[in-house]
């Protein structure tokens, strides 16, 4: 009986150590710059992928009738956005995945129209 207690004790200690460690530890987020282009390309297709889903929602909302017209042309000028973005995003990737990597120039652009989405909201 001794041992069983002694053991319940040993086990939560450690789990106390363990659940603090869990608390004092911290997500490091990498900035962009240090990025390699892999992780800038999946950045790239994580920021697309919530914009598209936003814009799916308002254009499902639109139909239904439901946006004022300032959201209105939000929703459409978000959409013209992701329409010019998407062939660039895609092309950047498949440099990537053929182990290349992409200009300036191309990560640059990209970026442009990523900002103005963000400035649009969602």
């Amino acid at each position: 009986m001794r041992n069983r207690k002694t053991l319940q004790v040993l086990f939560f200690l450690v789990l106390a150590a363990f659940l603090v460690g869990c608390g004092t530890t911290t997500a490091v987020v990498k900035p962009f710059s240090a990025m390699t282009a892999q992780e800038k390309s999946v950045y790239f297709m994580g920021f697309y992928k919530a914009q598209y889903q936003d814009a799916a929602s308002m254009g499902a909302m639109a139909q239904a009738g439901k946006l004022t017209p300032g959201q209105l042309e939000v929703y459409r000028a978000k959409r013209e956005l992701l329409i010019k973005v998407k062939p660039m995003i895609e092309l950047y990737d498949g440099v990537v995945a053929g182990g290349g990597i992409p200009g300036a120039d191309q990560e640059q652009g990209i970026l442009n129209i990523l900002n103005q989405l963000g400035t649009l909201g969602g």
